[in-house]
């Protein structure tokens, strides 16, 4: 796949990290009676201060709410039994799993309230990759896009704005998507790519570029200061200390390092006694070099270390400068619309602060993909795509004979085909066509 699509031409240096992006008189005015709390505005600065806790014993890291923590990001999978040719979920699992969805609907049994309070609206969608567009993988470097999402996406971008945001690097989620019709935020919002902005309305790290197709694009990069640092130094450092622990894999996602443990035992597993390999000793590994960058911070996610700057930037940020850059930009169709409704899908802790914006600013919904019961800011949930009915993005559209483009009411919903079985009966009337690109 050719990467040259998504690089970017610049005269400009690299951009300062400096004042935070302008962005809290918003364009988006968009009210609703969904929730009672105020909106989110952007803090006054970037940057975080995060205590560190000192350890020193592999005993701490083993007994610490670290690592359960860890665990309870990385959900184990709902168990699927064989009888008489038909899956069936075991029956703790699907009671728990029901009772979740009394809190978090699924976004497809929901259809009708979606698409009801979507009048008169134009929708903004964002995606995560990563347990969204693909599936959960052992190996990071073969979570491919199946050709019938890819087709998708693309039929859905001809309708409304749509962007991948991702903890991956930019050009690593685009040579899985390979589609120029979206915009890319690569690095959990720290690297996008988006719409041109007005110059007056550049945020002060914003590069005005183009792509090598001579499209004129925005290259915002809030964390380009910790370039040389997570590149050079850090990477580097957290490749050589888990070269010796089998199944550990670390990623250079430009502004962020992922160390994913999925592969690795969990079980500690000695090897040439009396040196102990496993994820407790990975993650103090991890943790190790940290202390000598004070300015980085660790997360974790679905079976994945991740190493990020001390920034007040995450997939939510990342989020409202789109939209803002959505609103800001002829090209993108919602000029002067104050009547923007945002949904974003996704399955990670890191997606939480995108479901987070869209909740308490009353501004739209967010859409958890799971296949087990967890807490979330999302108001909808739909089921993992690694689940045996198989996957699938379904298009409705409540109009069939409307010729009015973009102002046609769409709604984008994540389910598979075992899902759209059961509700299709009751939900889907003749006033509603279902639309399933393969």
């Amino acid at each position: 796949m050719n990467l040259d699509l998504m690089d970017v031409k610049s005269n400009h240096s690299a951009p300062v990290l400096a004042d935070p992006a302008p962005m809290n008189n918003t364009r988006l005015g968009i009210h609703s009676s969904l929730y009672s709390p105020p909106g989110v505005v952007f803090s006054h600065g970037l940057y975080l201060t995060i205590p560190r806790k000192k350890t020193n014993t592999l005993d701490d890291f083993r007994s610490s709410s670290w690592l359960d923590a860890m665990k309870s990001s990385s959900p184990t999978h709902r168990k699927i039994t064989k009888d008489s040719g038909t899956d069936l979920v075991s029956t703790d699992a699907d009671v728990a799993y029901r009772n979740w969805m009394l809190k978090y609907p699924s976004a497809l049994a929901s259809f009708e309230q979606i698409t009801n309070y979507a009048k008169g609206k134009r929708i903004a969608l964002f995606l995560d990759y990563d347990g969204t567009l693909s599936t959960i993988v052992d190996n990071p470097d073969c979570a491919f896009m199946s050709n019938p999402m890819r087709a998708t996406v693309r039929n859905l971008a001809k309708y409304f704005p749509t962007a991948i945001i991702s903890g991956r690097s930019r050009d690593k989620v685009y040579e899985f998507v390979g589609l120029t019709e979206l915009y890319y935020a690569g690095s959990h919002g720290m690297d996008i790519i988006g719409p041109v902005r007005p110059m007056s309305n550049d945020p002060p790290n914003c590069i005005r570029s183009t792509d090598n197709q001579g499209k004129e694009v925005n290259l915002f990069q809030p964390a380009s200061e910790f370039l040389p640092m997570i590149d050079e130094q850090v990477f580097r450092s957290l490749v050589e200390i888990t070269k010796d622990i089998n199944g550990a894999k670390v990623e250079n996602n430009k502004f962020c390092v992922s160390v994913h443990y999925r592969n690795v035992d969990e079980q500690v597993a000695v090897i040439q006694a009396p040196e102990t390999i496993s994820v407790a000793v990975l993650f103090k590994s991890v943790h190790d070099i940290l202390k000598d960058y004070p300015r980085l911070r660790l997360t974790h996610g679905r079976k994945v270390l991740e190493v990020r700057p001390v920034l007040d930037w995450d997939k939510g940020k990342a989020v409202e400068f789109l939209l803002e850059s959505l609103a800001t930009s002829i090209d993108a169709g919602l000029s002067n619309c104050d009547d923007v409704l945002p949904i974003y899908i996704g399955d990670d802790r890191t997606d939480e602060d995108a479901f987070k914006v869209l909740r308490v600013g009353n501004r739209g919904y967010g859409i958890l993909v799971s296949s087990a019961p967890k807490e979330s800011n999302a108001l909808y949930s739909l089921r993992d795509p690694s689940e045996p009915s198989g996957e699938g993005i379904l298009l409705y559209r409540r109009d069939p004979g409307s010729t009015s483009g973009g102002s046609e009411m769409l709604v984008l919903l994540m389910a598979h085909f075992g899902d759209l079985a059961l509700y299709s009966d009751r939900i889907l009337g003749s006033s509603v066509r279902m639309v399933e690109l393969r």
